[in-house]
């Protein structure tokens, strides 16, 4: 009993995000995700500090803590917001994308995310950071592979019977794309993307003809 009332304490205790209620708080938000998009662009994730955040945001350090107590409250935040942005992106693309071969799908979802990257190059940060909630980025990760299984089933002919494992392959040579892309040492070699794309559009060409 005494164990369970601690643990309930010290859950409580946990500092937590605050949500505003007001349109003015909503901008204020927004404004300090934007500075923590540019600051951890320019410094990592690691390095930067909410110092430096609240100075990019014309902010006081205190009106940074009271909507984001902690760095990776800040980081969960933007980075939820990034993915619900990218999510619209897919869901664009499978509303568009009917009647494209699968291997053209494919083509189109690595243009679009590469457009997504160049506005949001701050993605890719906190994407790869350490403190990502692992209960998040599963449910993540499943939202990502049924957006691309819905494009994939609208391709023609459609792929249907390996669309799980096609979108998991997908959403993996994205991952693997986006990584390359932001590594110092092949950030400026296009052919390794290149390789990606033919390696994906080649399975999704051998998958659409089992269709």
């Amino acid at each position: 009993m005494t164990n369970m009332r601690e643990s309930s304490q010290k859950s409580s205790a946990e500092p937590q995000t605050r949500i505003p209620k007001r349109r003015r708080g909503h901008d204020r938000v927004a404004v300090l995700l934007e500075a923590a998009a540019k600051i951890f662009v320019q410094k990592g994730y690691d390095a930067a500090t909410m110092t430096e955040i609240a100075a990019e945001a014309h902010s006081s350090i205190g009106s940074l803590y009271q909507f984001f107590p902690t760095k990776p409250l800040l980081a969960e935040a933007l980075h939820i917001d990034r993915l619900e942005r990218l999510k619209a992106v897919l869901q664009d693309i499978a509303e568009k994308s009917g009647g494209l071969s699968a291997a053209d799908s494919g083509e189109a979802i690595f243009d679009r995310l590469g457009a997504f990257i160049e506005e949001f190059p701050e993605f890719p940060v906190v994407a790869a950071r350490r403190d990502v909630p692992k209960d998040r980025k599963m449910r993540s990760r499943a939202e990502l592979k049924e957006l691309i299984s819905a494009i994939l089933r609208r391709a023609e002919p459609p792929i249907t019977d390996d669309v799980a494992l096609m979108s998991a392959i997908v959403l993996e040579l994205l991952r693997i794309a986006v990584v390359a892309a932001n590594e110092p040492e092949t950030a400026g070699d296009r052919r390794l993307v290149h390789e990606f794309r033919l390696m994906l559009r080649k399975r999704l060409e051998e998958a659409a003809a089992k269709a």
